[in-house]
C-alpha cells in the first residue's frame, strides 16, 4: 500500500501541535463573570487565551453591567509568568498586566496608563459565554 508522502508528513506534525496546545497551561479561558439576577447585570473580567498563527493571544471582555467590546491583544507567557498590553486604541486607558498563571487561575496586577491598578485573580473555568 502506497501513503502519499505529503500525508506521512502532516500526521506527525499535527499530533505534535496538538500536543504542545494541550500542555500548554497558557492557553484556556480565566474568568470572573458574575451575573446579579435581580439587576441583569454583568460584572467582572474575563480573558480567553487562545493560540493562533500569530502566537498566543487574549481576547479580553471588561463589564460593569453591560459587557464592554472585546479587546483582543498578543501575550507573554513563559513557564508560569504571564502578561500582556492593552492600547490606547480602545475605550478604556492603555493597559499592562504582569501576573501569573496556573492550573488553576490567572492572577496578577493590571496598571493604567494614569497610574491606577487592580488586582486580577481569574479562575480557570469555563468562559460565561460558553
Amino acid at each position: 500500500m502506497f501513503i502519499p508522502l505529503r500525508i506521512l508528513f502532516i500526521l506527525p506534525t499535527l499530533f505534535f501541535v496538538q500536543n504542545v496546545i494541550a500542555k500548554n497551561q497558557c492557553l484556556g479561558t480565566f474568568s470572573s463573570y458574575e451575573y446579579n439576577a435581580e439587576s441583569g447585570d454583568i460584572q467582572g473580567v474575563e480573558i480567553k487565551v487562545v493560540y493562533t498563527r500569530l502566537g498566543k493571544q487574549a481576547a479580553i471582555q471588561f463589564s460593569e453591567g453591560e459587557p464592554g467590546a472585546l479587546i483582543v491583544v498578543p501575550i507573554a507567557c513563559d513557564g508560569s509568568n504571564f502578561s500582556f498590553k492593552i492600547p490606547k486604541t480602545y475605550d478604556i486607558l492603555s493597559a499592562n498586566f504582569e501576573g501569573v498563571i496556573s492550573k488553576k487561575n490567572l492572577s496578577g496586577k493590571l496598571i493604567y496608563e494614569n497610574g491606577a491598578s487592580g488586582q486580577l485573580i481569574l479562575p480557570r473555568k469555563k468562559g460565561f459565554w460558553d
